[in-house]
């Protein structure tokens, strides 16, 4: 599984990068970038799960 963040939706509230920097950095131009490749992890899975839970913007997904 891989966490992508639609840029379209996201307005930069800083939700994923503040509660889970395991998983996302903030870019430049403020948008999350995605830290890691894969969550073969199960914690890091359920990092993700939380990160999409409080999204305000709904903009990650898991593919």
């Amino acid at each position: 599984m891989k966490l992508v963040v639609d840029l379209d939706k996201c307005y930069k509230s800083g939700e994923c990068y503040y509660n889970h920097p395991e998983l996302f950095s903030m870019g430049e131009d403020g948008f999350p970038q995605v830290r890691v490749e894969a969550l073969n992890d199960a914690e890091l899975r359920r990092h993700a799960d939380e990160a999409i839970e409080v999204c305000p913007a709904a903009a990650i997904r898991l593919d």
